[in-house]
């Protein structure tokens, strides 16, 4: 799994530190002018804690969408499409893309249940707590910040690989620490609407060019006839374990259906567990979380589907011919696991100018990400850890500061953490393999802690670490029987993954449910609508606000649920002492029964006795005070 020296230059290392330095830090300045004319004429101060994590709560459709679309467009979502295209055909790209859409379709509707259980919520982790405790609570925070940590650190890993190779092999350390700085100078500065703005500004530029590689390659292969042409002259010529004659046109292809499920189970866990999808769902309009979930399901099949059935397909027909980057030798295991595929398949086809292009989203794609995570460690780090366990009296002050040290130290760690996958050999590639057995235990159990009421405690705390456990027991298992050895290539292989990630993310659920029934209870979601957890803001905002609103603890949840229970108590008592008066007055004689009409017949005459007439009677009563009031001989 180590790299080849044999791997080619695409382009000078100008290149590169153009794109790192000059583009990012273009982008980082842009944002800091928008954010300051953000808080000077709309009153958006990015010193506002609320403002920081969850841009006020009013973003619109638009805003949202590109913003989901920009998060799910990662780096190695570009380069890994066309690697498995490469090694299993064109069907791959299609499994790819319905991996990526029914996540966002999920979070759609669980997105709309957490704002309206829960509204005022800045974190997933805020919801758990809330329902479950302590301890549930540093547990999912656990799982949480660790798909955090991997999702980070395998953009990371592939982007600067990519850079890397792309631009006259320039040293990993400096593509790695360059591809971050910028981000995070606006991310700190700016808070979630300055990721909100270059999201979009990300989403415009990458579907621009995306649009541009595959019309342009298509054209030079000759169309989708020539393409399918070659493909189908191509089949057979390599051998592809479980297609169909070998065909890279197939649909039956045994590889491509097993890589597709170990992507739709990671990518659950990548979207469910990350709480930067749940803050963009905060963050939104209420009337905007649904559509912008969904436009974003579709603009996001236009990534993974035609550029990989169009540049995997042209690689493979073209990685003979001499203007293939790598020609006479083929493509080492490294750099197909690696998806250079990608960019030396553009420097065939389109040239230098293309592969500058796929430079460019390559940084544009891994920034938007990061920059979600960092806002959502940051939140996590902020709200979860240090208002909730340290400061709970944090006022707005601190909380900015704690944000933006979270930001930094994130940051560095999923930086070394991915220069540490670099140096020991692990690919992209098999990283993507071994991610789904981590973060998709706690995926159901966090799912069903908003949208299901009678999980329980002990389900929610006992099933995502039985799924964790099996899910890794399963992987070295079927790894161990199948190839009679575990080590980091018979780990990195298909089924042994597909076996462990089927387990990690199911059995969670059916242990979950399990334990519910046995011992069922309720939840009242009113519990969370009643939660204090919203930053009370002073007039300025680098002052420590004076009424702290302190996130409500499980004490404090317990007396909540105490005084509703009271005030329900109090409720039907008198309802029932309605009943019973409705009851007296229904079984009462006939002659002691005054019809309605002689009733107030009867006021009016006394009324007017008294030298009132009805009109002035009511005025008169309605300007007295109450007859409890005043002595009982005057009430009389």
């Amino acid at each position: 799994m180590s790299s080849d020296s044999s791997a080619v230059q695409l382009l000078p290392q100008a290149a590169g530190y153009g794109v790192l330095i000059g583009v990012g830090g273009g982008f980082a300045i842009g944002m800091i002018i928008v954010t300051n004319l953000l808080r000077r004429y709309l009153k958006e101060d990015n010193n506002s804690t609320e403002t920081f994590s969850v841009a006020n709560r009013s973003v619109g459709t638009l805003l949202s969408a590109s913003a989901v679309y920009s998060s799910w467009s990662w780096a190695d979502e570009l380069l890994w499409t066309t690697t498995m295209v490469y090694n299993y055909g064109i069907q791959s790209s299609f499994y790819y893309m319905a991996g990526l859409v029914i996540q966002i379709v999920v979070m759609s509707m669980v997105g709309i249940h957490a704002k309206k259980k829960c509204p005022k919520a800045h974190t997933s982790l805020e919801i758990v707590e809330l329902r479950y405790g302590k301890v549930a609570h540093i547990l999912f925070m656990c799982l949480s910040l660790i798909t955090n940590l991997v999702s980070c650190s395998s953009m990371i890993l592939a982007a600067a690989g990519a850079i890397s190779i792309i631009a006259g092999n320039l040293h990993i350390v400096a593509a790695t620490l360059l591809t971050i700085f910028s981000v995070l100078c606006y991310s700190i500065y700016g808070g979630l609407k300055a990721t909100f703005l270059t999201d979009f500004a990300h989403s415009l530029i990458l579907l621009i060019v995306l649009c541009y590689f595959n019309t342009a390659v298509l054209t030079k292969v000759g169309g989708l006839d020539g393409l399918y042409d070659k493909l189908a002259a191509f089949g057979g010529s390599r051998e592809i374990p479980g297609n169909y004659k070998n065909s890279v046109i197939t649909g039956k292809s045994q590889g491509a259906i097993f890589f597709g499920l170990v992507l739709t189970c990671g990518n659950f866990g990548l979207s469910v567990m990350d709480s930067s999808f749940w803050q963009k769902t905060f963050s939104a309009a209420p009337r905007a979380t649904v559509p912008a979930y969904l436009t974003a399901a579709l603009c996001i099949m236009s990534n993974p589907w035609p550029l990989g059935a169009i540049i995997g397909g042209a690689a493979i027909t073209m990685e003979s011919s001499p203007s293939f980057p790598t020609y006479p030798r083929k493509m080492t295991q490294y750099e197909i696991d690696s998806g250079y595929a990608l960019p030396y398949t553009l420097m065939a086809t389109l040239g230098r100018s293309a592969v500058g292009g796929l430079l460019l989203i390559l940084y544009l794609a891994v920034t938007s990400t990061i920059s979600a995570q960092m806002i959502s460690v940051s939140s996590i780090t902020t709200f979860d850890i240090y208002k909730k366990y340290i400061n709970v009296k944090a006022g707005n002050k601190s909380l900015i500061l704690v944000s933006h040290i979270g930001c930094v130290v994130f940051t560095f760690v999923a930086a070394g953490f991915s220069l540490m996958l670099h140096y020991v050999g692990v690919n992209m590639t098999w990283f993507g393999y071994f991610t789904p057995l981590i973060i998709c235990p706690g995926v159901i159990p966090l799912v069903m802690s908003i949208v299901w009421d009678r999980q329980t405690w002990l389900a929610a705390v006992v099933s995502p670490i039985v799924g964790i456990t099996c899910g890794l027991a399963v992987w070295t298992t079927t790894a161990y029987k199948l190839y009679d050895a575990v080590n980091i290539t018979t780990l990195g292989m298909q089924l042994p993954a597909l076996y462990g990630a089927l387990t990690a993310l199911f059995l969670p659920g059916i242990v979950s449910v399990v334990i519910s029934l046995i011992k069922p209870q309720k939840f009242d979601w009113t519990v969370m609508q009643r939660a204090h957890i919203l930053v009370q803001e002073s007039e300025d905002a680098n002052e420590d606000a004076s009424a702290p609103g302190e996130i409500e603890t499980t004490a404090r949840v317990e007396a909540a649920e105490a005084e509703a229970e009271a005030e329900a108590e109090t409720e039907a008592k008198a309802e029932a002492e309605a009943a019973g008066t409705d009851k007296k007055r229904a079984t009462a004689p006939p002659e002691q029964q005054i019809p309605k009409g002689e009733s107030e017949k009867q006021d009016s005459d006394i009324n007017t006795v008294n030298g009132l007439d009805s009109d002035q009677s009511s005025s008169n009563l309605e300007s007295q005070p109450d007859n409890d009031a005043l002595p009982k001989e005057i009430s009389t």
